[in-house]
Order: C-alpha cells, then sequence, then structure tokens
C-alpha cells in the first residue's frame, strides 16, 4: 500500500534555462484513478451515444418494427417503380421502333399467327382434309357474288369495333411484311385531300421527316396503333384526343400524294384491309 501512495512529483521545464514551468505531485494510485475515470467516461459517450441516437439501429435485434416495416415498404416501391420504368421503356422502345420501320422481319412472321386469330370471326379457312363437291363451290361463288355489297358482310373486330376510312383514294401498295412493308399505300383522289382517324384515340407521337412528312402515331382502345405517314399541314399535337372520321391533317409532300397507312396491334403490324373496306 506504501507503494502505491508514495508521491512522485513531475516537472515541467525550459530546456535552456531549466527554469520551471510547471510541476505536479502525484501517486500510482491517482493515476490508477484518473485512468479507470477516463474509461468509464469514455464507455459512458459510447453508452450514449448508441443509446439515445439512431446509431443504436445499426445493432442487432435493436431495429424498431415500425422502421422494418417502412424499409420492406420502401424497398417493394422502388421494385415497382423499377419494373414501370422497364415497361414505359419497352413501350416507348416500340413506338420508336414503328416510327423508324425497325421491326425484325422474323418477329413479324412468327407473331402473325395473333393477328389471324383476331381475324377469325370473318376469316373461313376450308378444311383441308375435306375435298368440296363441285355443287358446293358453285354455290359459295354464288353466294359471295350476292353479298358482295351487303352492309352485314363488313369486316369488323371480333369486339364490334368499327374502322373508319383513313383516306378517299386507290391502293396502290398492299400489306406484305416479307418484303419489310408492314402497312398500305393510299394514293389520295384529290389534291391536299383529307386525312382522318380511323378510331377513336389518343395522339401519342408526331415528328417531322425529309422523306415522309409529318409522322403521326395515335393509340387506341384494345392495343390498337394506327400510324399515318407523308401528312402536311399537321392539324394535332401530342396528347390531343380524336373521334374516328376526325381530320388530323392533310395529305401530300412537295414529293407525292401518297399516304402511308398502318394499323398495329399488340406490337405487331396487321393488314388493315382486313379491318377496313377501302
Amino acid at each position: 500500500m506504501g507503494r502505491l501512495t508514495r508521491r512522485y512529483r513531475i516537472i515541467l521545464q525550459e530546456n535552456d534555462t531549466n527554469k520551471e514551468m510547471w510541476s505536479a505531485t502525484t501517486s500510482q494510485l491517482q493515476n490508477i484513478i484518473i485512468i479507470i475515470a477516463v474509461v468509464m467516461a469514455i464507455g459512458f459517450a459510447i453508452f450514449a451515444l448508441f443509446a439515445w441516437t439512431p446509431l443504436h439501429n445499426i445493432l442487432p435485434g435493436y431495429l424498431k418494427s415500425e422502421a422494418r416495416s417502412q424499409i420492406v415498404d420502401n424497398a417493394l416501391r422502388v421494385d415497382s417503380l423499377h419494373h414501370e420504368m422497364q415497361l414505359r421503356e419497352r413501350y416507348y422502345n416500340n413506338i420508336a421502333r414503328i416510327l423508324t420501320d425497325d421491326i425484325p422481319l422474323d418477329s413479324i412472321i412468327l407473331n402473325d399467327s395473333i393477328a389471324a386469330s383476331l381475324d377469325s370471326a370473318q376469316s373461313w379457312t376450308p378444311d383441308i382434309l375435306t375435298k368440296s363437291s363441285p355443287e358446293s363451290e358453285a354455290f359459295a361463288r354464288e353466294y359471295e357474288k350476292e353479298e358482295q355489297f351487303n352492309l352485314t358482310m363488313l369486316p369488323t373486330h371480333s369486339d364490334g369495333i368499327h374502322f373508319h376510312i383513313p383516306i378517299k383514294g386507290t391502293i396502290i401498295k398492299v400489306y406484305d411484311p416479307t418484303q419489310g412493308h408492314y402497312g398500305i399505300e393510299i394514293e389520295a383522289a384529290s389534291a391536299r385531300a383529307p386525312i382522318t382517324a380511323v378510331l377513336d384515340g389518343t395522339i401519342v407521337a408526331c415528328s417531322h421527316t425529309i422523306s415522309n412528312g409529318y409522322v403521326v402515331v395515335i393509340q387506341h382502345n384494345n392495343n390498337f396503333v394506327s400510324i399515318y405517314r407523308n401528312v402536311s399541314d399537321n392539324l394535332r399535337n401530342i396528347g390531343d384526343k380524336v373521334v374516328a372520321g376526325e381530320r388530323i391533317g392533310t395529305v401530300g409532300t412537295a414529293i407525292n400524294d401518297i399516304v402511308k397507312f398502318e394499323l398495329w396491334h399488340a406490337g405487331v403490324a396487321v393488314d388493315p384491309m382486313k379491318y377496313i373496306v377501302f
């Protein structure tokens, strides 16, 4: 005990003159007490930092249930936003491909079965395993001749959609995806003839090119999209609502008076002549 209480003197003096600047007396017991007090103060400071500040959330088992629920909810929201952004990016990419005719040929051929299934209500394919008789063939020809101008035989979509003609004129080029032609070309019956919307919808794109004039894209219900190329005097803007038969512009550029019309369903080009009576 006497060794612990033995007094020591700590002196600070100037090196050159040996003048005493500061001095203090201490013992081993006092040093031990000071060290213990400093360690306890540091420990209490660390405890207070984690006990009364948000830092305790990083410790295992200290995260509150409300905070954990909020973190999970935020993670789900971020995942949903990421998924929505991917869908929108795909949609805009499809619109850009439609505008630039950058559609892979093989996808059009493979997916054309979708368009064929939509036309099943008005398309009739004979059974290839059954050979028709001359009498049935003659009856079919006579029936088609009689019903040629019957309004009930007009092609309509299975959901009862009736398409309006985009422009009056003569079809000079038909739908042929194997040749990279995903629509039809119509030569207007008169100069500056009006171009009209084929269905109710919303203008989703409108751009101008040197070769095709204005290109107008309309989004319709039932996943239909119609595209009108070689439009002059465009009368509509992106976001405008249109109804079937409403004028969206006039035909023609300095080159010709031919409208290039395309009809798409669910991202697949379909033959407009199967839906519209020209």
